[in-house]
């Protein structure tokens, strides 16, 4: 038996082990055997390992160059850097579904050995739950995208990994989203297993939030990581486009995000508790959903994989996944009750936040109708139209702005009551002290250049914006500056409050960034060697192509002096790239940043045999560098908030 061989065995084992811990999870729960019970958490842990053994045998097969494997073959070459070995793993469709499945079996083995004591009762049937996931995600690695297939004959080198992937970007988004998309699970089996026992309590809340914040954070570092390469890799000068795909990822962090602000009403008031159900089972949902939409090949995308016996299989799982949950939220519903249930909603912190899961249910719905439309149209009119960029940018300033709206209230109100924080002189202060930014980014963003609608979007999302940056500013002063016994103490009582601080001004930074592009301009300029392109007070010299080699490519650079005002400022370097494994050249972008613009440069053309000629595509990106922050701030404030769920927290480990 080859190595290769032992590897689809460990992948046909915990398939095995995976559904016996499923069928005996429920079994258990059924006879309150709690002996049973526990061998299906042992056979649980076991095909973990096997994943793992599985998973690091074709590891060592892609650092061997073992061309006996049809996915090493096809995903890695003799040239590749050993860096892009590693990441080769998930560089196409049968590793990354094994990389998916190993994390989701390591989130689901962690959940149920380390779970507090009071959910112990349902427990079965949240294993039972997350190890039939497991069992078809097994299946699915062991019958239609074996990682393992074989290679007949032989070949002495690869076909190489694909090239757009070979970024640095690319070794952590990846990993990033999917660890996203398994953490979800979590909630959608605590949520199953509470719609089964017929009720939650407070351990159930704070598992929920933790692992929806957990979620929470790595859809976001993926989100953003993903931006930053198609803006560094694919030449477009932009990050997000709204591509299916990045549609994808996006709706699950919606309805992740509307979820964790539905669990703080459910903490504070006890209400929503069936909402918050349903929202975990959507955010599970619409994480296979884009799967299903990577892998089918039924929506056309820069990022999907081709289309492979893997999508039909996975539209099967969504059916069956919908039919379940839909059941069983039929007949179990009506046990998950309300705290004082007779409660009236008026003008309070839990309405405005209310108010923000109507906005996200909103905008969820506005890109889903976007993304699904060209199927939508093919089956209603028999032919397919794509909705482009336009559709979603006409929507979502409004909605964004409804959301700065809103979360600015709701950090004003109290709880239960319409009082604000503050008296009225203090709103007019904070309004006041707002005007100050708000003319100073005006002025060096270069808003006030803007003209027409785009000028009074701008203008009113900047405002808007600084407005409730300093609302959010003074809120977060007044409560640590109240009297304690200590600024620990008191920056310990508040970790929530910063928390939520810092994942609320990352919003509104990255709003700020986002209005950049209603200002951004760009030029093609066909240069030869000593001549300029002027844009935006730059001039940009092009001084010939420079031929260059880089790792496992040969770049063909095309040098520009960047100078203003007759002041040198850098050297930018577009290129194009040629990889021993391709024909065609690569773009390979260069950029200047600066906080309220970068120069974004992507070579179009040049003169293969003079070198003295070149194309060059020029663009101005206004506050570029406000996205990339936003994503820091907001993860930051993620890890905050996922610090305070474990304060005071009652647990137990390897518990029965």
């Amino acid at each position: 038996m080859s190595l290769a061989d032992f590897g689809y065995v460990l992948i046909l084992f915990s398939f095995i082990t995976s559904t016996y811990s499923c069928l005996a999870s429920f079994l258990a729960s059924k006879l309150r055997q709690k002996k049973l019970y526990f061998s299906a958490k042992v056979s649980a842990t076991n095909s973990f390992i096997l994943l793992f053994c599985a998973s690091i045998i074709l590891w060592l097969s892609l650092f061997h160059h073992d061309y006996s494997i049809s996915y090493v073959y096809k995903n890695s070459s003799l040239d590749l850097p050993k860096w892009f070995l590693i990441s080769s793993f998930w560089s196409s469709l049968e590793g990354s579904h094994l990389l998916w499945t190993l994390l989701l079996a390591f989130f689901s083995t962690l959940a149920i050995w380390t779970h507090a004591s009071e959910n112990t009762y349902l427990m079965p049937f949240i294993n039972g739950a997350l190890q039939g996931i497991i069992a078809w995600m097994c299946y699915l690695a062991a019958f239609h995208c074996d990682p393992f297939l074989a290679q007949f004959p032989p070949a002495t080198n690869g076909l190489g990994m694909n090239e757009l992937l070979q970024n640095p970007y690319m070794f952590y988004h990846p990993p990033s989203l999917f660890t996203g998309y398994t953490a979800l699970a979590i909630p959608f089996a605590y949520s199953f297993g509470a719609l089964c026992y017929g009720d939650t309590n407070e351990s159930w809340l704070k598992t929920m939030k933790r692992w929806s914040l957990f979620a929470w954070i790595f859809l976001t570092i993926g989100i953003f990581l993903g931006g930053r390469w198609a803006y560094v890799e694919l030449g477009w000068a932009g990050y997000w486009a709204w591509d299916p795909v990045e549609n994808s990822s996006f709706i699950p962090w919606l309805f992740t995000s509307s979820l964790l602000h539905s669990l703080i009403i459910q903490k504070k008031i006890g209400h929503l508790k069936r909402l918050n159900i349903s929202l975990s089972f959507l955010s599970f949902f619409f994480s296979f959903f884009g799967t299903f939409i990577t892998r089918s090949g039924v929506i056309s995308s820069v990022h999907a994989f081709a289309q492979s016996p893997i999508g039909p299989n996975y539209l099967y799982f969504l059916c069956t996944l919908l039919v379940i949950a839909g059941v069983t939220y039929s007949f179990r519903h009506h046990h998950i009750l309300a705290v004082n249930p007779g409660r009236t909603w008026k003008i309070s912190k839990e309405a405005s936040l209310l108010f923000a899961q109507f906005l996200f249910i909103t905008f969820i719905g506005i890109v889903l109708l976007g993304t699904l439309y060209p199927i939508l149209s093919e089956i209603i009119l028999d032919d397919r139209f794509n909705v482009q960029a336009p559709y979603f940018n006409t929507f979502a300033p409004y909605i964004g702005f409804l959301i700065i709206l809103s979360m600015t209230a709701g950090n004003m109100l109290h709880y239960g009551s319409s009082r604000t924080s503050g008296s009225l002189k203090t709103h007019i202060t904070v309004l006041l002290i707002s005007f100050f930014p708000t003319v100073i980014f005006c002025h060096y963003g270069q808003v006030f250049e803007s003209n027409g609608m785009n000028f009074i979007l701008q203008l009113f999302g900047v405002t808007l914006c600084f407005w409730s940056l300093v609302s959010f500013s003074w809120q977060l002063f007044y409560k640590l500056s109240k009297k304690s016994k200590s600024f620990r103490i008191n920056l310990s009582q508040n970790l929530p409050s910063i928390a939520s601080y810092f994942a609320h001004v990352g919003i509104l930074i990255a709003i700020l960034g986002f209005l950049g592009n209603y200002r951004g301009v760009n030029q093609l300029s066909t240069l030869n060697v000593g001549e300029s392109a002027n844009i935006y007070g730059y001039e940009l010299n092009f001084q010939g192509i420079k031929v260059d080699s880089q790792d496992n490519m040969l770049l063909y650079k095309a040098p520009l002096k960047v100078s203003k005002d007759n002041k040198y400022l850098t050297h930018l370097y577009p290129a194009r790239a040629k990889y021993p494994t391709k024909e065609e050249l690569i773009h390979e972008i260069d950029f200047a940043p600066s906080f309220f613009h970068d120069i974004y440069v992507s070579l179009i053309d040049f003169d293969q045999s003079s070198g003295k000629q070149a194309t060059v595509e020029i663009h101005i990106n206004p506050t570029v560098k406000l996205v990339w922050i936003s994503g820091l701030i907001l993860v930051f404030g993620g890890f905050l908030a996922l610090i305070a769920t474990f304060k005071k927290r009652k647990s137990i480990l390897l518990g029965v």
